[in-house]
């Protein structure tokens, strides 16, 4: 039925480097939050659990709109959806250049900001499974490493612009640089292979297809109901919310080395490796997972992220914590591997609301680490206690993805059956 696409570029490939440079863009910026916490506690008079507090409601708010985000993005299509993302977002962070007191900083970033990034994760990463399926994990490892490229380049771009021009200016100049970038990027995005008269991966359709037919790709699987109904959908649910409470961690890791008496800049450039690791892992996991499958790789990686937290405890050198940022960062990459099992699972069919229920989940986690993190350490006046709960929860990531299974097509291809005789 199909046959190899005449153009020298498939499309998705555009696709792919769009989606990667939106995330780079904005998830590299909001990936500074934690080299803006100590000059923000300080220029504001805050403790850290209140400025914490400003980024848990930050995620609560992106990952709670996941659903939604997934829903609009399978209506409108990811350019609308993606522009009003960069608009809102710019919005947020330009906003924190006049911010003066704590409901300010939870206005404008804790839910403005945080509007706008709800509204880039789920179209993006959806977009990127519609126009893959056998090149499926390395198109969104592709994608994930923008995040860690964008993560890896802003801390310390971050932290020379703050010490040449103070935080202010430089959330202003963020503001600028997302919206000069986003909007344009925003204009390359297109859902599905049908709108270029292709199939995934750079089959060009066939005339029936050209005449208005859907791909198939987009009417099979699962629908969202289904899909509740399965154990493993429930399953990825769980890692999603444990696996990102290390988002605590990241969150206060600059703090955590400056009172070591670490350099504010060391710590910074330390944070920004971890970032360019994690770029570099994504790419060879999710391309090894195209060819040995999913879930060897990923509970390798949790396992190693179980291991690098508790030997978190005990280091205290900049040489120990960039080991421990390079390491972290390779097995963070294992993450992009849960995306690719949910479009290989439960298929395309409701794809944007499956991994909209899925980063909900990551919401949960995120959102209570950092101010979990926070209030021990303003209370306890040491991270030792937080960091060590953290560890012994790392755990459960390794033991549930070991016990992963594809989801049987029973109740699935019932259902289907059942909607067709009516």
């Amino acid at each position: 039925m199909f046959r190899k696409s005449k153009n020298r570029i498939f499309y998705g490939w555009v696709i792919v480097a769009g989606a990667s440079g939106i995330v780079s863009l904005i998830w590299g910026c909001d990936s500074t939050y934690a080299i803006f916490l100590p000059e923000l506690a300080t220029g504001l008079g805050l403790t850290n659990t209140v400025v914490s507090g400003a980024y848990s409601v930050g995620w609560i708010v992106a990952q709670g709109l996941g659903i939604l985000a997934g829903r609009a993005n399978d209506k409108y299509g990811p350019r609308l959806v993606i522009m009003f993302s960069v608009a809102v977002t710019s919005l947020g962070f330009g906003l924190l250049y006049s911010v003066k007191n704590p409901w300010q900083l939870y206005l404008y970033y804790g839910l403005i900001a945080n509007i706008g990034m709800g509204f880039l994760g789920v179209p993006v990463m959806s977009t990127v499974s519609h126009w893959f399926v056998e090149k499926r994990g390395m198109a969104l490892g592709i994608t994930q490493a923008g995040i860690g490229l964008g993560a890896f380049i802003m801390p310390p771009l971050v932290q020379t612009l703050i010490i040449r021009f103070g935080w202010r200016i430089s959330y202003l100049i963020i503001a600028g640089v997302i919206l000069g970038v986003g909007l344009p990027v925003s204009r390359l995005m297109r859902l599905d292979p049908a709108e270029k008269g292709l199939y995934p991966d750079g089959a060009e359709a066939e005339i029936a297809n050209a005449q208005g037919e859907a791909s198939a790709t987009n009417s099979e699987g699962f629908s969202f109901r289904q899909a509740l109904r399965t154990t493993q959908l429930w399953q990825l649910f769980a890692i999603y919310t444990i696996s990102s409470l290390r988002i605590g961690v990241a969150v206060h890791l600059k703090a955590y080395m400056v009172s070591f008496d670490i350099p504010e800049m060391t710590a910074a450039m330390i944070i920004g490796i971890r970032s360019g690791a994690r770029m570099i892992g994504t790419l060879i996991i999710s391309k090894l997972s195209d060819r040995i499958g999913r879930r060897r790789p990923l509970t390798v990686g949790f396992a190693v992220l179980a291991a690098m937290s508790v030997w978190l405890i005990f280091i205290r050198e900049p040489w120990q914590f960039c080991t421990y940022s390079i390491t972290s960062g390779l097995c963070e990459a294992s993450s992009v591997l849960l995306m690719a099992m949910v479009a290989d699972w439960f298929g395309m069919k409701a794809n944007g609301s499956i991994l909209g229920l899925l980063y909900t989940a990551t919401g949960i986690g995120a959102a209570t680490a950092p101010l979990f993190v926070g209030y021990l350490v303003d209370t306890r006046g040491d991270y030792q206690f937080a960091l060590t709960v953290l560890a012994v929860a790392a755990l459960a990531p390794v033991l549930l993805s070991f016990a992963l299974k594809r989801p049987g097509k029973d109740d699935c291809t019932t259902e289907n059956e059942l909607s067709r005789s009516h």
